[in-house]
């Protein structure tokens, strides 16, 4: 932005290819249990609630806004819900559609949307993480004033530091770290070929982000590792160390890829817009994460405002901040949560053929998702109302 520091070309891809190994890792050393089935779907409809808001009042909004501003692309506002719940990678997707039907702006209104999410993800998460965590919402971390002055930053005394991980071959046949990476890798390189394959019968599964590869390709290899009794050359902690070290990557990249000419002319609508579906997706989120999840609800909130208003990788940090020894589970249910709501990414190739033909029928299936995701959630998954029984 400032000149100072020339940014490469290259770091506009690098984010849709970290996020990937990223979600890879999420799944790694994950079972799906019976028990672990109501976590599963009760953080689902917490999130689809909030993808299904930003969907219709984002169409609705966006298309209001553009009274005020005719010069903005026709269908820009269905583009929040891409850039928040999918990041660069889904909304260039869904761009790409827009431009088959003579819309090449809404590449940039992606990646602008992608990019400030990052930001407003970050900074107004990290105000509901402070607040959360004063309120003694946190399950791992609580009362922050009586924590020691290093759990906030600085070195660590000598006796609270612990090991990365744990190596699980001699260095002379692989290096443990390149070792645990090649499994990243590899699941990657799974779901990438497994989507390549069914990409050859279906346009559905070829047009699907990438993000899935590396969630279902982490899902298959980690089933096969199980299988084959070959997990014991598996070390997940160097795994979710190496998954943080290429989220730090991606919130890097995405930030330095920032778009500064669309933004300065269209700064003031995007931020309407922006500052609209951020505001109501925080109540959304943290108070249906409060009714619907019995087990660490505040983290799952956490991690589903992070990626409904940045992307996944946001979500991630903001549980980071509330889990700083990664014990939590919702980084864990929000990779089986991307799987499970995979269909959901069909819109970003019909959204854009809906919206030739106005803001009616994109706005009206936006709204039912909402509805529908709410109503399921309060029917099975209302904890305080069943709670209040029980006692």
């Amino acid at each position: 932005m400032l000149g100072v520091v020339p940014v490469p070309e290259s770091f506009s891809s690098i984010p849709n290819v970290m996020i990937d190994i990223v979600m890879a890792a999420t799944v790694f050393g994950v079972t799906i249990s019976r028990h672990k089935i109501g976590s599963y779907l009760d953080y689902c409809c917490v999130t689809m609630s909030s993808y299904g808001m930003q969907m219709g009042l984002g169409v609705f909004l966006g298309w209001l806004l553009t009274l005020f501003w005719p010069g903005l692309p026709n269908g820009w506002g269905v583009m929040g819900v891409f850039s928040f719940h999918g990041g660069h990678g889904t909304a260039a997707a869904a761009a790409a559609t827009f431009e088959k039907y003579g819309n090449p702006d809404n590449m940039a209104v992606g990646m602008v949307l992608s990019t400030l999410g990052l930001i407003m993800a970050m900074s107004v998460g990290m105000f509901m993480v402070n607040f959360g965590i004063r309120k003694g919402w946190g399950t791992y971390v609580k009362e922050p004033q009586k924590q020691p002055p290093h759990f906030y930053g600085g070195a660590l005394p000598a006796e609270k530091r612990t090991a990365t991980g744990h190596t699980v071959t001699t260095s002379i046949s692989i290096n443990h770290l390149a070792l645990q990476v090649s499994w990243l890798l590899f699941a990657l390189f799974i779901g990438r070929k497994l989507f390549g394959f069914l990409g050859g019968f279906s346009e559905f599964f070829a047009g699907m982000p990438s993000v899935l590869h590396g969630i279902f390709g982490g899902a298959i290899l980690w089933y096969l590792l199980k299988l084959t009794k070959l997990e014991r050359f598996v070390d997940l902690k160097t795994i979710k160390m190496a998954s943080g070290f290429c989220l730090e990557i991606t919130v890097f990249t995405a930030m330095a890829t920032l778009d500064m000419e669309f933004v300065s002319t269209y700064i003031v609508p995007v931020l309407i817009y922006m500052a609209v579906l951020t505001l109501l997706t925080i109540p959304i989120v943290f108070y249906l994460a409060y009714r619907f999840c019995r087990e660490e609800w505040f983290e799952k909130a956490c991690m589903s405002f992070g990626a409904a208003t940045g992307n996944t990788s946001t979500g991630l940090a903001l549980v980071r901040a509330v889990d700083p020894d990664s014990q939590s589970s919702a980084g864990d249910t929000h990779g089986v949560y991307s799987a499970l709501m995979s269909w959901k990414d069909v819109f970003t190739g019909l959204t854009p053929m809906w919206l030739m033909t106005g803001i009616g029928l994109t706005c009206g299936v936006g709204f039912a998702i909402m509805i529908a995701a709410m109503g399921l959630g309060f029917i099975f998954f209302n904890r305080r109302k069943q709670a209040a029984r029980g006692m």
